[in-house]
């Protein structure tokens, strides 16, 4: 059995956002939130129940996955399901190999839902079929490991979280790096008051794409393994390209959202997580192709700032994501590829999956100016080592000890849909061209901050027309 650290499983009754306002500024590092990583884990050889799953999905996070689920000892599979034969067939081989036993295989995820045996899936499609699988698994009584990016829109985000509530099932997201105890430790620091006042995160991401990027390919026919009407679903009906297909499908809108929602998921989750950010005020991008000569329909160089409101504990939130991803790996350093970043009066934490965590510090009150010290300015005040290897470990068992004690997981559908929900409003202001105000309660996007003048067209992004028989589950 993997000797992974034991994570603690989530509070049954999380706070109101308004007492975990108050908690962010008087909680101090020692006294933090406890890390997942140091709390019991019961597993199937402690003589818990052994749980039932199935693969739904069986691309290459799903494979990464199924390695640290079945490390776990907790749990089989006993079915495995994708519109591509011969994936099923090599999933089923390598879970027959480890456990002994070999799964069905099934095309149809209905018909894996149908199974009383299986206790939980794991959803692992392109993003476009994200949604439709995880409501229809709630809906069906299973508990479900969402991959991220949780939605493909807006309003399937929203009617995740009301099947999630309907059926009182756990749902567990797939942003791994809240299980990653570096991540847990650097948010702990923020969170303790020792940056001071907040006012601005950065995230960003580095790519190494060259100038003709996955280059321009021809519509062809499909494999003859591949049911491609089902992989489309939802999506529109196009003729099949192998670009828009397995591995590249997130760099087109019909079934993704680029880099926002490949990456940015990931950054942005850890500053709404840390920062306790209610959904934002207003969202404005820009960018566009300047680099990459390819089919893609998503950009290359991208800017995007989002506007969350004051709390009170702190004043407004700036949040600036910056993407591009045409550099020359001769430009690319440790500190260029990713990174989180959180601005504070009296210094600023960097973070990211390599190199761990670190505080630079700053003068002590920045409303007490000191002479300038440069010595104190460049000082390094802390230092944590990566950890994000285990976070899948970590983050499965979290998941699979919310099954049996119906706790909320690390990465709650709740909490991950108000990151998504940013997410999409960031690809909706860069499809349309202009900055948006949201507003939360009456779902709608609108072109003033008085909320007075409607955004037709950003509005009708939030959500889109499914093709006939492929319609979103009715929660």
């Amino acid at each position: 059995m993997s000797q992974l650290p034991k994570p603690r499983a989530a509070a049954k009754h999380e706070r109101s956002e308004q007492q975990d306002r108050r908690y962010f500024l008087k909680t101090t590092a020692a006294a933090g939130l406890t890390s997942l990583a140091t709390t019991k884990v019961v597993s199937a050889a402690d003589g818990s129940r052994q749980l039932t799953g199935a693969v739904i999905g069986c691309g290459g996070i799903a494979n990464h996955l199924l390695g640290h689920f079945m490390e776990t000892e907790r749990c089989q599979f006993a079915a495995v399901c994708d519109v591509d034969s011969r994936r099923t067939a090599a999933f089923a081989d390598r879970i027959e190999k480890t456990l002994g036993k070999r799964p069905d295989i099934y095309k149809e995820f209905e018909r894996v839902l149908d199974r009383p045996d299986i206790d939980f899936v794991i959803v692992a499609t392109p993003d476009h079929w994200h949604a439709p699988i995880t409501v229809a698994a709630c809906l069906a009584g299973k508990d479900v490991y969402c991959e991220k990016p949780c939605s493909h829109n807006i309003l399937e985000g929203q009617a995740m979280v009301r099947a999630r509530d309907k059926m009182d099932r756990v749902v567990q997201v797939g942003t791994q790096t809240r299980s990653a105890p570096h991540m847990q430790a650097a948010r702990d620091f923020v969170r303790s008051g020792k940056l001071g006042v907040i006012s601005k995160t950065r995230t960003f991401n580095r790519g190494q794409w060259g100038p003709t990027g996955f280059g321009k390919w021809s519509d062809q026919s499909p494999p003859k393994e591949v049911d491609y009407d089902r992989w489309l679903g939802p999506a529109p009906a196009r003729p099949f390209n192998p670009k828009r297909f397995h591995g590249s499908f997130r760099w087109f809108y019909d079934y993704a959202g680029g880099i926002l929602g490949d990456w940015n998921i990931h950054l942005q989750d850890i500053v709404m997580w840390t920062m306790d950010a209610p959904d934002p005020v207003s969202v404005s991008a820009f960018g566009g192709k300047y680099l990459i000569d390819d089919d893609r329909d998503t950009p290359d160089t991208l800017e995007v700032l989002f506007e969350f409101p004051a709390t009170e504990d702190r004043p407004p939130l700036i949040h600036n994501y910056s993407a591009v991803l045409a550099l020359s790996p001769y430009n690319h350093n440790a500190h260029t590829g990713v990174g989180i970043e959180f601005y504070g009066s009296d210094g600023q934490l960097y973070t990211n999956w390599d190199d761990g965590w670190y505080v630079a510090g700053a003068p002590k009150d920045f409303r007490k100016p000191e002479p300038w010290n440069p010595k104190r300015e460049t000082r390094i005040e802390s230092f944590e080592k990566p950890s994000t290897g285990r976070a899948y470990g970590l983050h499965a068992n979290n998941f699979m000890d919310c099954i049996e004690n119906r706790q909320r997981p690390a990465a709650s559908i709740e909490k991950h849909n108000k990151t998504c929900t940013a997410i999409h409003l960031g690809n909706i202001s860069y499809r349309t061209g202009r900055r948006l105000y949201w507003d939360p309660v009456r779902v709608a996007c609108f072109k003033d901050r008085e909320l007075t003048i409607p955004d037709t067209g950003a509005n009708q992004l939030l959500s889109r027309e499914y093709r006939k028989g492929y319609g979103l589950p009715t929660v």
